[in-house]
């Protein structure tokens, strides 16, 4: 049998060219045609992630005066990946998608950044986290499980109105886990509930291979509404990396004796791995950066560990904590062993970046006694975190690698220490001065960047407490963490990174988005 015809008699086709429907966002931009851009951008190259709202033939992006042409990434051609390097640092370029000489659209701009050396006076930085969730998920009390499309995306242009230089979504792009749901299915409300918001995808079939089965249309109906449709083609020109966490690989993080969910099984592993190679890029090459970690290929793309440069102002490190987890005891780890080692050595080197900022997908400072936390806290009886009652399955070597990164980055000598994450549904600011046995003469500054999309599974909700101060952990909190939606801005220039925190609840009103101002505010420097 032919791969046409299997696709054909599979139902590929027919369900993967329906699917967009849910929740396809309106582009007037491109009439229609253009699901979804999302690029990135470093100083010398540029890269996009293309959707089409139907499947196409050899198109090609135009950048300057050349011709890129676009690599297939699916079974049908809707989904295409374009890769330009060679580029000139720091230039605006001019980009558009065609096809045997007619545009799917107007031109549009897009800039490499500055080059390594560059003394880079200021950027500018958007990130959130936790934007994943179907559209019109709504429980049958008319409760939001997760905003609206529309209210995340007038979220989004808002925080765009502050023309960010690169904006980052820290973890939890999808929300549709597999397992858990599965064997916890509660009582028939909320198996009902369940239907009314998740249904309408259907189900995979892990006997069945992601890409060429009806497996591929059935991701590709989930994502087409919670990635492409919310994003669309509003950050063409705003450089975006989306990192990715537990639910990105199709669960939440679990450790019970029915289950545990971590490291993910073969098959979420390769639906996360799908969502990325179809619909957001991978980190693009880095000199600074092995080709040989973990998830990276060798054209120096990478998957799950990432650096990004602005000149010799500003170095970030992004890493994924769920991946390649290891349940080892004491010697386990959320970051590969690898690449752990190459995050101590970028960070030590202080004569490369002004600043450096580490952005994992686990926060350091807080706990909501999940499983899969740096942390031993778990929820009490009197209602409180503690350790009198251990986390089952939890992990002491998280915690030992939780210890060495943060030691690492509190050992600078010149530079801000900080880190910037998301998990938790909150946003909140605090400095972390001791953990455990460490005391830092040069404590760490901790920031929640505000989830989007979260509706009602706020963590005081679904676990019956908020994010907390863990008890081996001394934080001074100059926010404590709100469960709200929100964003922040990052102006980092040579010698402070100024913050803003944005919050907001549904209560507040849709039109209080359009002029929404920080609730939080405040520099750091050294």
């Amino acid at each position: 049998m032919n791969r046409r015809k299997f696709i054909r008699d599979s139902g590929l086709l027919t369900s993967s060219l329906a699917w967009p429907s849910l929740a396809r966002a309106a582009d007037n931009w491109s009439g229609g045609q253009i699901q979804h851009i999302i690029p990135l951008a470093n100083h010398d190259s540029i890269t996009l992630k293309v959707s089409f709202v139907e499947p196409q033939r050899n198109p090609i992006l135009r950048i300057g005066s050349g011709v890129i042409e676009g690599v297939q990434t699916d079974t049908l051609g809707r989904f295409w990946s374009f890769i330009a390097s060679g580029l000139e640092s720091g230039q605006q370029y001019e980009l558009s998608l065609q096809q045997q000489g007619s545009r799917y659209a107007e031109s549009w701009p897009l800039s490499t950044s500055p080059s390594l050396d560059t003394e880079a006076e200021n950027v500018r930085l958007l990130i959130f986290s936790c934007a994943g969730g179907p559209d019109n998920a709504q429980t049958d009390t008319g409760a939001w499980r997760y905003l609206p499309l529309s209210t995340r995306q007038r979220l989004f242009t808002r925080a765009l109105t502050y023309a960010p230089d690169l904006a980052i979504g820290i973890g939890d792009q999808v929300y549709w886990d597999q397992n858990i749901a599965r064997r916890w299915r509660g009582d028939a409300r909320a198996q009902a509930n369940r239907e009314r918001i998740w249904g309408k995808y259907g189900s995979f079939d892990e006997d069945l291979p992601v890409y060429g089965s009806p497996n591929e249309a059935t991701l590709t109906g989930c994502l087409d509404e919670q990635i492409a449709s919310l994003y669309g083609t509003n950050f063409r020109s705003t450089p975006l990396i989306l990192t990715q966490d537990d639910h990105d690989y199709f669960e939440n993080d679990e450790g019970t004796d029915d289950i545990i969910t971590f490291p993910p099984r073969n098959f979420t592993s390769q639906l996360g791995r799908a969502s990325q190679q179809l619909y957001f890029p991978e980190y693009l090459p880095d000199l600074n950066r092995p080709v040989h970690l973990a998830g990276s290929a060798r054209n120096g793309f990478s998957e799950s560990y990432g650096s990004y440069r602005w000149g010799s102002l500003l170095e970030l490190l992004l890493y994924d904590c769920r991946r390649f987890i290891t349940l080892a005891g004491p010697t386990a780890v959320f970051v590969e062993e690898q690449s752990e080692r190459w995050i101590a050595s970028r960070t030590a080197d202080e004569n490369s970046t002004r600043h450096l900022i580490h952005i994992p997908s686990t926060p350091f400072g807080w706990s909501a006694g999940k499983w899969g936390e740096w942390y031993p806290d778990f929820l009490q009886p009197g209602g409180q975190l503690g350790i009198e009652n251990p986390k089952p399955y939890w992990q002491s070597g998280w915690f030992q690698q939780h210890q060495r990164i943060l030691s690492g980055i509190a050992n600078q000598d010149e530079r801000i220490p900080i880190i910037v994450s998301g998990d938790l549904h909150a946003i909140g600011s605090g400095v972390i001065t001791r953990s455990g046995t460490l005391n830092f003469e040069n404590p760490v500054h901790s920031i929640l960047a505000g989830p989007i999309s979260t509706g009602t599974g706020w963590p005081s909700g679904v676990r019956g407490i908020g994010a907390q101060v863990p008890t081996d952990l001394t934080v001074e909190e100059r926010v404590h963490p709100i469960e709200n939606n929100g964003f922040s801005i990052f102006d980092i220039n040579t010698d402070t990174i100024e913050v803003r925190q944005f919050a907001w609840l549904p209560q507040q009103g849709l039109d209080a988005i359009d002029n929404l101002e920080p609730f939080s505010s405040f520099s750091i420097s050294r």
